[in-house]
């Protein structure tokens, strides 16, 4: 009898490794992912920012 107690504690203690390192990977999967979004975001963002001309904001190129 003990030694089917000591066997399912051993194949509870296994799947919950296995579990923990399933959810591991899942959560670095989903990381990446969203940061990957964020930095495409970022980037469309800075795509479609309206750009200043230089000379317009120099104050020496100002007409006196």
């Amino acid at each position: 009898m003990a030694a089917i107690t000591f066997n399912a504690a051993h194949r509870k203690e296994q799947a919950r490794k296995q579990l923990d390192a399933a959810l591991a990977a899942y959560r670095e999967m989903l990381d990446r992912f969203v940061s990957n979004q964020m930095r495409q975001a970022a980037a469309e963002a800075e795509l479609a920012r309206p750009r200043k001309a230089a000379d317009a904001t120099s104050p020496s190129k100002a007409p006196s």
